[in-house]
């Protein structure tokens, strides 16, 4: 695209200079600044950009409910937790300043995510800048470059703990150690935790947890709203080893180093650290995710002989099939007790055929 010829500009009555391009006006306290104008216009057009650009947080903001208002309140959560780890990295940057670099420093909050959690992150970001490319905001989607792919994360499903990361969630003091221990015996989840108020939400008396909201996070602050399903809002079980933590606790379950709610900056950090103090007092790296503790909890129900539409109530689903096919894990406890059954069974079976005539 050829440039204007440089040229010298007439000072206005009212003090300021004036150029055009392509019937666009540049106005500037001084002939340099006016005419850098015009030039900052002229390679943007340059690289696809026609309209001035918002920054990442404001068009991910108006952008959400009006691409994705139509999901489930469930995936629209998701996709608030999503957009904001992006806002927290790069929101303050305008639209068409977003580099390569940039996407590669996003994908960074995802380490030791699921290759499913990040790979839906990754199409909600390549979403996000493909309107922005159609709106005239960039020219190009740098989240769609071969050089911004993200890891593969961690494949298969969710985990159930082992004994040794029990023993040590129960003995390691950490400000997040209290949410850890209601996900594990509680089985709630992230969202869940986040919106528990002590004081209000715990029943001592009657032994059980309301679970009534969750939290979701939008621009870094916890968002209360109702759970994702009405079979989302129940009352689980206080178990005595719950009970016995929680006891003289008051306030927010998770909260931030200050005692306040935590944001979502917060609570990723209060968990990444809480790793690093698992991970020093075993004397080796343990990584444990909040939805393994869940899972935990619902093969520890499926162990004890639980109904299972008790199970199903206590974890807040309305379709058995979810537990059976993502949250039964088959422990090593219940291998060895099926087995034994097995081999009972079978000596049963021998004992009759010499004894029959």
């Amino acid at each position: 695209m050829a440039r204007p010829a440089k040229q010298h500009l007439k000072r206005r009555a009212d003090g300021r200079y004036r150029c055009t391009y392509k019937g666009v006006q540049f106005m500037g306290a001084s002939e340099q600044e006016a005419l850098a104008k015009r030039e900052q216009y002229i390679r943007q057009a340059e690289r696809g950009i026609t309209q001035k650009a918002p920054t990442v947080a404001a068009f991910a903001h108006e952008w959400l409910p009006l691409y994705k208002g139509g999901v489930s309140v469930r995936t629209y959560n998701d996709y608030a937790s999503q957009l904001d780890a992006l806002v927290r990295q790069i929101g303050s940057k305008r639209i068409h300043d977003v580099t390569v670099t940039d996407a590669r420093r996003v994908y960074s909050h995802f380490a030791g995510y699921s290759q499913s959690t990040i790979h839906r992150a990754r199409m909600l970001y390549v979403a996000l800048f493909d309107t922005a490319v159609e709106e005239g905001y960039c020219g190009r989607n740098p989240f769609r470059s071969k050089h911004a792919q993200p890891d593969r994360g961690t494949t298969g499903t969710h985990r159930i703990i082992t004994q040794e990361e029990r023993d040590l969630i129960l003995t390691t003091e950490h400000r997040m150690r209290l949410a850890a221990m209601v996900m594990l015996y509680a089985g709630l989840r992230r969202g869940e935790a986040a919106a528990i108020l002590i004081e209000r939400d715990v029943d001592f008396e009657r032994g059980v947890i309301h679970v009534t909201q969750s939290a979701r996070y939008e621009s870094n602050q916890a968002i209360l709203a109702q759970t994702k399903t009405a079979a989302g809002r129940r009352d689980v079980p206080l178990l005595p080893i719950l009970a016995d933590a929680l006891r003289g606790h008051t306030g927010w379950l998770v909260h931030s180093v200050d005692g306040h709610q935590a944001t979502g900056t917060a609570y990723a950090r209060g968990w990444q650290s809480y790793m690093t103090a698992l991970s020093r007092a075993a004397g080796h790296p343990v990584s444990v995710r909040c939805h393994d503790l869940r899972h935990s909890y619902c093969t520890m129900l499926r162990d004890a002989g639980v109904e299972m539409h008790l199970a199903m109530t206590w974890l807040g689903h309305a379709d058995e099939k979810m537990i059976l096919r993502v949250y039964d894990h088959i422990s090593e406890d219940r291998v060895q007790e099926n087995t034994q059954r097995v081999v009972k069974k079978l000596e049963t079976m021998q004992n009759q055929m010499q004894l029959a005539p």
